[in-house]
């Protein structure tokens, strides 16, 4: 064989190379997501939460797939921008789809994508301005101080830490709401010709215990459209304030911090006065009445860190001072709303079936009351207001606006075969118990958790009195409910 030496000549990097090569770049880029600038970092961010539920009201069951609205399926964009070293600004949007909404379904409806409001619902728009030493300003539809303040107990000893953290803990799983059956018809107990479609009541779980501003039982605040201060935190302290749309405003002080890295603890406390008389809708404007909600709602959690044993309480109430909200028969102030629930449990890494090898496993359980939760004076615009809920069977009922009229009345068609349609009642008295159980595993290497979770509400108490004063205890069954499923985030 035979080698001949041949000369080495440079790449031809002109003509119709570099034209190609530019042609190519182009469509990469006109094919890539790019920032708007170089001067704002720009985060994508979100999750989805999913899971399979099977429910039963004393004589119906069914499984339903939903999106899970402890902590519902959601995905946003935050941006940040540094002023100099001292001042930061920036914004966040933020969106969840409505299709299967667990808190939306009933015995009749097992997808609520067309329900009013759309397929996609605008959780967050608003911008702020930060600075190291004095705090943040934020404005637009934002939390407000007292959002999320039953969850900062959970939340805040059970954040994930590590290689793998995502800022998420249990409640994600479960919270103290109803989120499962908000919107479930009550099923009385009545003659068993009326054990079907046609014997549920036109009134909802999320009508005899809820907050007089939201349908929740407590996490009773949300996001609304403002302008809110959160301070910096100091020995763990923090201290938040805001105002809203039409007179609403709020505070809150929270508390987190670990001890001598043996105990996590944290606490919160928050209240809020509501002055919209249109408050469901936000629309501002005289309605015939003065309204005045005043509701005060807080957690406290503490965690043993070498065990993983951690226990917690919640604890919301709601107060109606609206002027129209007089019992048409009793004459009367609506009773105070009170709710309370404690759990406890364990979170760390468990040695089952080779478990800690992908992330910690929790299991804990809950037992709650909800009284008088039935929203006397949130759900009309007076004493005179026809009632707002839809006839049993059409699967309509918004359950946001209630079924309970200012003046604590209801039509005896409410519950079919137990109350004379014909007649008014007045509703004085309800109380909801029930107890969970929940398991929640941690794939740390997924950004994923899977969860196990059972509830059941015992038969609550629903009791009226008609216009001779007479007291009414309306029988009804209780709720099971199970469901199973997982959350990933990005």
């Amino acid at each position: 064989m035979v080698f001949v030496a041949k000369p080495v000549t440079a790449a031809d990097l002109g003509g119709d190379c570099c034209a190609n090569l530019e042609e190519r770049v182009a469509e990469l880029e006109a094919t890539t997501a790019r920032k708007g600038n170089k001067k704002v970092s720009v985060v994508l961010y979100g999750k989805i939460n999913w899971a399979l539920e099977w429910w039963n009201d004393g004589h119906e069951r069914n499984m339903y797939s939903v999106n899970n609205y402890m902590e519902s399926s959601r995905f946003g964009i935050k941006g940040s921008a540094k002023i100099n070293d001292n001042w930061s600004a920036g914004y966040r949007f933020e969106a969840e789809p409505r299709e299967a909404a667990s808190s939306q379904l009933n015995q009749f409806d097992d997808n609520n994508a067309n329900d009013a409001g759309g397929p996609i619902k605008v959780r967050w728009s608003s911008m702020y301005l930060h600075n190291n030493t004095w705090g943040e300003v934020r404005w637009g539809l934002t939390a407000t101080p007292k959002y999320d303040i039953t969850k900062w107990g959970l939340e805040s000893i059970s954040e994930e830490t590590g290689e793998y953290a995502f800022d998420v803990g249990l409640s994600e799983t479960m919270v103290a709401d109803f989120r499962m059956n908000d919107s479930f018809k009550l099923r009385p107990k009545g003659p068993e010709a009326l054990n079907n479609a046609n014997g549920l009541s036109t009134i909802t779980w999320s009508n005899i215990a809820r907050c007089f501003g939201s349908s929740d039982q407590f996490n009773c605040s949300t996001r609304r459209d403002g302008i809110a201060y959160w301070s910096p935190t100091w020995e763990g302290f923090s201290f938040q304030v805001g105002e809203f749309e039409d007179r609403d405003w709020g505070a809150s002080l929270r508390y987190h911090k670990e001890w001598n890295d043996i105990w996590d603890v944290a606490a919160g406390a928050g209240y809020e006065q509501l002055r919209d008389e249109r408050l469901q809708t936000a629309g501002g404007g005289l309605a015939g009445f003065s309204r005045d909600f005043e509701e005060e709602a807080g957690s406290a959690a503490i965690k043993h860190k070498p065990t993983g044993l951690f226990v917690l309480g919640i604890w919301s109430t709601s107060d109606s001072n609206d002027t129209n909200a007089i019992g048409a028969f009793n004459g009367e102030r609506p009773p105070l709303m009170t709710a309370w629930a404690v759990q406890g449990g364990i979170q760390r890494k468990l040695p089952w079936f080779g478990l800690d090898r992908l992330g910690d496993t929790a299991l804990w359980g809950s037992y709650e009351d909800v009284r008088n939760g039935f929203a006397q004076g949130s759900s009309a615009v007076s004493g005179n207001t026809p009632l707002l809920s839809a006839p049993a069977g059409s699967g309509t009922q918004n359950s946001a606006l209630g079924a309970v009229r200012a003046d604590g009345t209801i039509s005896g068609a409410a519950f079919p075969g137990i109350l004379d349609p014909h007649q008014r009642y007045q509703v004085v008295g309800t109380d909801v118990p029930m107890w969970v159980l929940a398991f929640d595993q941690q794939i740390a290497s997924a950004a994923m958790h899977l969860y196990l979770v059972y509830e059941h509400f015992s038969e609550p108490e629903f009791n009226v009195i008609d216009k001779s004063l007479d007291h009414i205890t309306v029988p009804l069954e209780g709720f099971d409910l199970f469901y199973a499923g997982g959350r990933i985030y990005f």
